[in-house]
């Protein structure tokens, strides 16, 4: 309200529907979604008590496809004036700069085929097509066992597969799972900052311990690598094999690399890309089309 002249517009991000980091926050669950209707216009209420003008546009952002879909929002005096961000139908466009299979890719997505995921680096949540490379983060992190150092408690049988003779104690129900993990080719442990383990191959292993080894310091923070813009250069916390590069992740997607290994970003309404009649045999529209679609609703 101190300089509300010199605000343009205020964004709300619906963390649980929009692509790439969001803002969920800890007190949020990732699983419960919110209608973004009364937040938004609680966050009016907010506004209009620091003086700001209903002028100031709200910007809705997050799982926005189709004009239509928010009549109720337009010209509605509890939200004052209402703008919309559309981030994921621009990806199919011809002018956007992604690679033609990820464009590709984006017509064939089914509901459910985008994940909010906390795997990111960064330690935000973010939203990304569930393709192999999540799935194997996602399977990578149910491989995964808490440990102590020394017996105690129910950590009563000591850890002998994955951890080439090093002492860390488990329950015998982990021990059980360890086993048929490193059975199963996941024959390496690594520590995680949480006091756990998580089973890999040799390659992840190897691939890991590089991309960690190779970090050019792209976060100001990196849960994956440890990596901090500070004296120290470094969190103080263990490097969390349970992420990954993201410079190098997003670096592939876009320049030609494989898209089943790394990470692509989308927000949750993409699989109307293959319900949309708009976008019919492959069609993909020129930015001017896209907007002139918008436009009639649609």
């Amino acid at each position: 309200s101190k300089a509300s002249e010199w605000l343009a517009a205020v964004v709300y991000e619906d963390p649980w529907l929009a692509g790439g980091h969001n803002g969920l926050s800890n007190a949020e669950d990732p699983r419960a979604p919110q209608d973004p209707y009364p937040r938004v216009r609680d966050l009016r209420a907010t506004m209009r008590e620091g003086g700001i003008s209903d002028d100031v546009p709200i910007v809705m952002a997050g799982g926005v496809w189709a004009l239509k879909d928010w009549n109720d929002w337009i010209d509605n005096p509890e939200l004052g004036s209402i703008m919309f961000q559309f981030g994921t139908r621009p990806l199919l466009t011809q002018e956007s700069p992604i690679p033609q299979a990820w464009k590709d890719r984006l017509m064939q997505l089914e509901p459910g085929d985008v994940l909010l995921h906390k795997f990111s680096p960064t330690g935000f949540y973010s939203s990304a097509i569930r393709n192999p490379f999540l799935r194997s983060l996602e399977a990578r992190s149910d491989r995964q066992i808490p440990f102590s150092t020394e017996q105690a408690g129910d950590h009563t049988h000591q850890l002998d597969v994955g951890v080439k003779g090093k002492n860390f104690w488990v329950t015998l129900g982990d021990l059980t799972r360890a086993r048929e993990w490193f059975g199963a080719g996941f024959t390496s442990a690594l520590k995680t900052p949480d006091n756990t383990l998580v089973f890999v191959t040799e390659e992840e292993k190897a691939e890991i311990r590089k991309d960690q080894a190779d970090c050019m310091g792209c976060l100001s923070q990196c849960a994956f690598s440890s990596w901090m813009d500070s004296e120290t250069n470094s969190t103080g916390r263990l490097a969390d094999p349970r992420s990954f590069c993201i410079q190098k992740s997003l670096q592939e997607s876009v320049h030609g690399g494989d898209l089943d290994k790394n990470l692509l970003f989308a927000g949750h309404a993409a699989y109307r890309f293959k319900q949309d009649p708009f976008y019919s045999n492959g069609f993909v529209p020129t930015v001017k089309q896209l907007v002139d679609r918008i436009l009639t609703g649609d």
